[in-house]
């Protein structure tokens, strides 16, 4: 049987058999919908079981459970956030179109939701990044105007792991009257993260990026007037997000972000010095190898690295062959040939972004993993350079 490394968490965890254990009698036994709660036994079992997981998630980020809104997943709550604040400050404050300010290099949830507000005139400026791919908290300020309603930047870049200066971000944008999103569906549950010390307003999770199941996320929502509903329904999460709860997912989420919390410390340390271990037997093995995006101020999973003289998809190919999985880029533009916008935004040319290829550890990854990726792939590098 081939040997399959797993070096692709970045696009989806495999969800821990803790999880699907607790997740296993709402599919089948605790059938019930939650909202029955006050007439039914069984409905009351549910209702407590989404509120626990409610509890659990709220304690990852640091959260009051009310704030923690349920959603089908990380698309869902940017796409949410963006569009229901937009409208809503418009609408009721300004009286006009309002201002959101974002990055180039930000997920495509992001920077389409962006696109389609502009085509609604809402108007939208997109801050520029440079090499060390980490906003400069200075152009966010040059970018504010009287109009801004949202700010929004990721907490680190789904690609190259770059994490942002959130903080220092947040209180731009609140001296100028605006509120503050960040996507933490890359961080949470794999560095520290707390709405608090962040001070955002708004927060993009997805259970799948920690080891829980796909098709669930939320919305951290820290005051529920500021947007307006994403889906209109039964009333269900305080009348914000309409649809019959997905118990199965809530409660795997819940059980993920209990372990994530739990596993917190130990895992960075663990992951940052298996990617120390990745780079360093890679570069010493591979020449022409260099870290797209700061060396430093990065998720301990994520290595994103350029080799030059390569075609990624003919590497990333061999790779699979291989059994090593790995991405060129965002798995949301993975049957896509141009190159990464995350890449070109940051200043690669289409040459540089296409001989790049992203690494990303997770809770699977094992010190015989990353000794079988970093002897299989420089012989790989080597072949396809001689074809070259």
């Amino acid at each position: 049987m081939k040997r399959i490394v797993y070096l692709d968490n970045a696009a989806t965890t495999p969800v821990d058999p803790a999880v699907i254990e607790e997740m296993r009698p709402y599919f089948s036994e605790q059938f019930a919908n939650p909202m029955t709660y006050a007439h039914s036994s069984l409905g009351d079992t549910a209702h407590t079981a989404v509120e626990e997981a409610r509890n659990r998630v709220a304690s990852l980020i640091n959260a009051s459970p009310e704030q923690v809104i349920f959603t089908g997943g990380g698309t869902e709550s940017d796409n949410w956030i963006l569009k229901g604040v937009l409208e809503r400050a418009s609408r009721e404050r300004l009286h006009k179109p309002g201002h959101l300010v974002t990055a180039e290099f930000e997920h495509h949830a992001i920077l389409h939701s962006a696109l389609a507000l502009e085509r609604q005139g809402y108007e939208v400026t997109f801050v520029k990044v440079g090499r060390s791919g980490i906003v400069d908290p200075d152009d966010v300020r040059r970018a504010m105007r009287p109009t801004t309603v949202l700010v929004s930047i990721m907490h680190a870049n789904n690609e190259i792991g770059t994490i942002q200066p959130i903080a220092q971000i947040a209180r731009i944008a609140h001296e100028h009257g605006a509120l503050m999103h960040a996507d933490a569906v890359q961080t949470t549950a794999h560095i520290p993260v707390d709405v608090e010390a962040l001070g955002v307003d708004f927060l993009s999770i997805s259970a799948h990026k920690f080891n829980g199941p796909k098709g669930v996320g939320a919305a951290f929502v820290r005051d529920h007037d500021s947007l307006y509903p994403f889906v209109d329904g039964g009333g269900q999460e305080w009348g914000l997000r309409g649809s019959t709860h997905n118990v199965p997912g809530i409660v795997g989420m819940g059980k993920a972000a209990q372990l994530g919390r739990e596993r917190l410390t130990p895992e960075m340390k663990r992951l940052t010095a298996l990617r120390s271990v990745l780079f360093e037997k890679l570069a010493s093995r591979i020449d022409r190898l260099t870290i797209n995006g700061d060396v430093r101020q990065r998720l301990p999973q994520n290595l994103n690295v350029r080799i030059d003289g390569i075609d990624n998809e003919a590497l990333l190919l061999a790779m699979n062959e291989a059994g090593i999985i790995a991405a060129g880029g965002s798995a949301c533009t993975a049957q896509e040939t141009v190159p990464s916008h995350v890449l070109t935004s940051i200043g690669c040319d289409v040459k540089e972004a296409k001989a790049s290829i992203r690494l990303s550890l997770g809770l699977v990854t094992t010190n015989e993993d990353i000794d079988y990726a970093t002897d299989v792939i420089p012989g790989l590098v080597r072949f396809l350079r001689s074809m070259a």
